[in-house]
């Protein structure tokens, strides 16, 4: 499930909302010129950024990006639908499912060769697993380097990037608080 277009909702809303480059980006704690070039489509984004911004418009997530739903509590290799932000080589399979008071949001992330995120911010908690390859996450200024097998937790509020500094596919398991998901009927 890939979204090209993203850009286009992005700028849609923000214009419909009436706010400048600069109110979405300093509300979603990105750049303006992350934003702006988001917006045409010209840099990737990662869900946490996209979230943020979803907020700093006051649309649901939903109206941006269509996730996978995830009703059942179990979920199986192989049979997760993958997908991704916009046009970005960046693959996400949706892990969490939902029920009443759900705290926690998980993905499995797939980073190809070269993949660098954006710096984001947000709400709450982060927890990641390395499952094959290798990632290079900075949180606050500090750099963590994670094999198979390595985790790393942190408080989400702190300015942080991943990157894959392996030769091959990094995968890696994001477990968080911040609302990610927004299944119509969900409970917020």
């Amino acid at each position: 499930m890939s979204h090209p277009h993203i850009g286009e909702r992005l700028r849609r809303y923000r214009r419909e909302a009436k706010k400048t480059l600069l109110d979405v980006a300093s509300a979603a704690g990105v750049s303006v010129g992350f934003l702006s070039q988001a917006e045409r489509n010209l840099t990737g984004i990662s869900i946490s950024s996209l979230a943020n911004i979803a907020k700093a418009l006051n649309v649901p997530m939903r109206a941006l990006l269509e996730q996978p739903s995830q009703d059942a509590p179990d979920s199986h290799q192989g049979q997760r639908q993958r997908y991704a932000v916009g046009s970005q080589r960046q693959t996400y399979e949706r892990l969490s499912s939902r029920f009443p008071g759900h705290q926690i949001n998980a993905v499995k992330m797939t980073m190809p060769v070269g993949y660098t995120s954006e710096e984001v911010s947000h709400d709450g908690d982060e927890f990641v697993y390395v499952l094959s390859g290798q990632a290079r996450y900075v949180v606050a200024g500090t750099r963590y380097d994670l094999a198979v097998g390595d985790s790393l937790h942190f408080d989400a509020h702190q300015p942080h990037s991943v990157a894959n500094i392996a030769q091959d596919v990094t995968e890696v398991i994001s477990v968080g608080t911040m609302r990610i998901f927004d299944d119509a009927g969900a409970t917020v």
